[in-house]
């Protein structure tokens, strides 16, 4: 693009020379005129196929890279630490996902689209200028940084409200969320309007921030078009100058002006460029958070495979704080032989769940050791350990998939007849069939299709076809009638046989099946033996079971 300049300049002598000969009665246009204007033509061609070339192999390239980014992100996050997932909204996580990684794609494809143009037609630009007139050429570079000095202050502000803006989307993002998957509650209890301010008070929040953020933008291109004013000033005054000194010509100056018409825009698009890239720079923060995150459960390095696992459970002396400090474990032992089925109970808050938490090495102890046959827990690696323990929980998690494929998901790769045979154990074939589409209707998100027991029996179809040597049973039956439930714990007592169970649970009918019951309390075993010994000892446990009779 600077060449232009540089051939403006050789047809304006030429013209020049044209118009001398003119006058001395010679009209015919010498032939390089029509050369140079040729040039002129061929270089616009050839500028505008590279241009073309080059914007697309960028936006190849940044969408390849964002598409690596995402990735990156779901697996460190999948891959890490369950407390993080726990501790956070979920929305500021999904915000991180499109919110930040669209405003890192939108800098990378204006930055990969006009930052190269814009610096080689600027160098190009200049060196032509210098080529031209240097004396003149040095004076603007001399004058035209000072013009970047608040550009680059505006862009570090942007970095950081752009940061904070995209904080509060996260936050938009999971009030949202909530507000939809809690639709039924709202209607029930008639909150539509504290939802609807709650929505409100978000989407102002949002356009507040975003308005300082467009504001600092904002400010770019008024600074850049006083500077650019103020250059084309100093050309014509020093130009006058020089003409009348015989120093400069008339198309000196056309080029310089044509030169200086060429990289003006450019520089203005680098001025608001950086703006661009500090807004993308406060979202790649966010997006970096995720990646550089290092976890805590992590494999050892000389993590041995859990293998051949009989399922013999120790906890000792087993003490644990949550993240906010609170104590739910505080000092628990017991132990469970191979093929054994334990119930545990206790009142809301005495460490059940955390039991389960532990066992599946989703957090480590703060002290004391949990293991199975006889391997501490932290020395084996963690999918080795996974796959040797089938969970079912209160709050069954389905895909949005198919019936299948959320009963597969206990045992990828098993044949349809295998995933049948599951859902028969789980009484929850005869249903499946009375779906419109059977094993191939979709569960919705979250099982949003599903009524909660179907749930539940899609849930503990997915853990009976695991088959894994150690069951756990949190709340299990919970969702189910009594008729339903009669038939699940038929089949699971059967399914259980020779595998160790673990059973949260409060109904008596899952309790009292059990060969020892664990009575927790403030994080401990208090009592433990079997429904008829508690009862007759008195203690804690038939108070639990007076209280539900009750």
């Amino acid at each position: 693009m600077s060449s232009y300049g540089v051939l403006i300049k050789l047809v304006l002598d030429s013209l020049e020379q044209l118009s001398e000969t003119a006058e001395a009665g010679v009209a015919a246009v010498p032939g390089e005129t029509w050369v140079l204007l040729g040039l002129i033509g061929v270089m616009v061609v050839v500028r505008a196929l590279s241009l073309y070339g080059m914007t697309i192999l960028n936006n190849t390239g940044v969408q390849r890279a964002i598409v690596d980014v995402q990735d990156d992100q779901f697996e460190s996050l999948t891959a890490g630490d369950f407390e993080r997932l726990s501790g956070d909204a979920s929305g500021g996580f999904v915000s991180r996902f499109i919110n930040d990684v669209n405003a890192l794609r939108d800098a990378g494809l204006r930055l990969a689209n006009n930052l190269t143009k814009g610096v080689l037609t600027v160098i190009g630009a200049i060196a032509a200028m210098l080529w031209i007139d240097w004396q003149l050429t040095l004076m603007l570079i001399a004058a035209y940084p000072i013009a970047f000095a608040p550009v680059i202050a505006l862009g570090n502000r942007v970095r950081k409200r752009a940061k904070h803006a995209q904080t509060q989307v996260g936050e938009v993002t999971s009030l949202l969320s909530e507000g939809f998957q809690s639709a039924r509650i709202v209607k029930a209890f008639g909150l539509e309007g504290y939802q609807q301010e709650r929505a409100r008070k978000g989407f102002r929040e949002r356009a507040r921030l975003f308005l300082k953020v467009l504001t600092d933008k904002a400010a770019v291109d008024p600074i850049l078009e006083i500077a650019g004013g103020a250059a084309i000033v100093l050309v014509l005054a020093i130009t006058a100058w020089r003409i009348a000194s015989g120093g400069s010509s008339i198309p000196d100056f056309v080029a310089i002006v044509a030169l200086i018409g060429i990289a003006a825009p450019e520089l203005r698009a680098l001025g608001t460029l950086n703006a661009v890239a500090q807004e993308g720079g406060g979202a790649a923060d966010r997006v970096f958070d995720i990646l550089d995150a290092e976890p805590r459960i992590a494999d050892r390095p000389a993590a041995s495979i859990l293998s051949d696992v009989r399922g013999v459970i120790d906890f000792t002396d087993v003490h644990f704080h949550y993240p906010d400090g609170t104590e739910a474990l505080s000092g628990l032992s017991f132990h469970a032989d191979a093929g054994e089925r334990i119930a545990i109970v206790g009142p809301s808050g005495a460490g059940k769940s955390t039991v389960f938490n532990l066992l599946l090495r989703l957090y480590d102890p703060s002290s004391g050791t949990v293991s199975v046959d006889g391997n501490d827990i932290r020395s084996v690696t963690g999918s080795s350990l996974r796959a040797a323990t089938g969970l079912v929980a209160q709050d069954a998690a389905l895909f949005d998939d198919t019936i299948r494929a959320n009963i597969a998901l206990g045992r990828i790769g098993a044949s349809d007849d295998e995933i049948v045979a599951a859902a028969r154990a789980a009484n929850a074939n005869e249903f499946i069939l009375e779906l419109p589409g059977g094993y191939d209707a979709p569960a919705g998100e979250m099982g949003r299709n599903l009524s909660g027991g179907q749930r539940q029996r899609i849930a503990l179809a997915r853990a009976i076809l695991r088959g894994a040597p150690i069951l756990l049973l949190d709340e299990a039956t919970s969702a189910l009638d009594a008729s339903s439930e009669a038939k699940v714990q038929a089949a699971l007592t059967e399914f259980s046989e020779g595998r160790t169970t673990l059973i949260i649970a409060h109904r008596l009918t899952t309790v009292r099946a059990a060969d020892r019951i664990l009575v927790m309390e403030n994080g401990r075993v208090v009592e433990e033996g079997s429904h008829d010994q508690l009862m007759a000892a008195n203690g804690g446990y038939a108070r639990l079971v007076e209280l539900q009779l009750s």
